[in-house]
């Protein structure tokens, strides 16, 4: 890929690392930027560590498969990353989440690239890259000219964590199409749930992150009247577990684990409320999501990226991590909310969570700092 000349303006090459195109977070953001920026003096192209593509990509936007199937063939992976770095010669290259920054900049060490290395913070490194990695991170990371990240306090955090970063952090939020999600909300699905009974969603990887054990407990502990039936989007290693414990705490007759659904705005929409029991986030998609179609939301008010979600005791409720009684309780108050102040908490929370995180501001922002270097 070599640069070229648009009407006299050079088009520049892009490259984003990311793990999957598929069911997680940051592959979920990178695609709404992706459709969503100014790709005119841009070539593009995204390389996968493993090649799963579910949600949308333009087709102008080149796709790279470094076939990581499993751990076994993390070697290969990490070769064919810097055979097309060694090909590409990106001017810009950008790593949406910590694993495919951390192969980034190995890969960049053996290649000896000049190019602009952007790394985009999608957590709080105390929680991902804490212990002998915070070195390793450290190490790599001085070498990035830049660092996305997505709210204040992950910028705050980062900065404390690693201090050679400061005056290099730009923030986009996630952003999102706010028609698209009103539109897709409303598709018809084949599926035999009754979406129109009083239920709470959650959305989220079935992982140790979500803390699904104690959000399940929390909804055990509930007065019977409370335990409308929960809807659980989203799949993961822990899932069998999950399932073995609804029936160690008798409510697996109410728990519904639909797994990863590729449109869970119809469960979104339609749901009483949005329940999230994280120990840690960066900037929580499906919470932003369940916002902006009106969802009032229940979820933890862990060291990032929540409390600027939800506006507390406004469109939603903020509640204690790893403590499923604080949850309980915020479950418990939104289902006893009287209709008006009920659909006033709807209201608010499209109105403020979704003009917050239009995708137009994020792809603006990154179009911007490609410009820029």
């Amino acid at each position: 890929m070599t640069s070229k000349m648009t009407d006299n303006k050079v088009t520049k090459r892009v490259c984003f690392v990311s793990s999957t195109l598929s069911s997680g977070g940051a592959e979920r953001a990178l695609s709404n930027l992706l459709c969503n920026m100014d790709r005119e003096n841009l070539c593009i192209t995204v390389l996968l560590l493993n090649g799963i593509v579910t949600y949308p990509v333009p087709e102008d936007v080149n796709i790279i498969d470094l076939r990581k199937r499993s751990a076994i063939y993390l070697p290969i992976c990490f070769l064919l990353l810097v055979r097309n770095l060694i090909e590409l010669k990106p001017d810009v290259l950008i790593s949406v989440w910590s694993f495919p920054s951390l192969l980034t900049g190995l890969a960049l060490k053996f290649t000896r690239l000049k190019t602009n290395w952007v790394v985009r913070v999608a957590n709080n490194p105390a929680d991902q890259e804490d212990d002998w990695r915070k070195k390793i991170f450290a190490w790599l990371y001085r070498h990035a000219q830049r660092y996305i990240v997505l709210c204040d306090d992950l910028e705050k955090n980062f900065i404390a964590y690693y201090p050679f970063s400061k005056g290099k952090t730009h923030m986009i939020r996630n952003g999102f199409d706010l028609a698209s999600l009103q539109q897709k909300s409303k598709i018809k699905l084949d599926d035999d749930f009754e979406l129109n009974q009083n239920y709470m969603v959650s959305v989220g990887s079935l992982s140790a992150q979500k803390r699904y054990d104690l959000l399940l407990k929390a909804y055990a502990s509930l007065d019977i009247k409370y335990q409308i039936p929960m809807v659980i989007l989203g799949d993961g290693p822990l899932r069998n577990e999950l399932k073995q414990l609804t029936i160690e705490l008798n409510i697996a007759n109410k728990i519904v684990f639909k797994g990863y659904v590729t449109n869970p705005y119809p469960f979104v929409v339609n749901a009483k409320l949005f329940v999230l029991n994280s120990d840690f986030e960066g900037l929580c998609n499906a919470a932003i999501e369940a916002q902006c179609l009106g969802v009032p939301a229940v979820i933890t008010d862990c060291p990032t990226g929540n409390r600027e979600i939800v506006e507390h005791a406004t469109t939603g409720l903020l509640v204690q991590t790893r403590n499923h009684n604080a949850m309980a309780e915020g479950i418990q108050n939104i289902l006893d909310l009287n209709p008006n102040d009920y659909q006033q908490m709807r209201s608010q929370a499209i109105d403020i969570v979704g003009s917050k995180y239009r995708i137009e501001y994020s792809a603006k922002q990154l179009n911007s700092l490609i410009e820029n270097l």
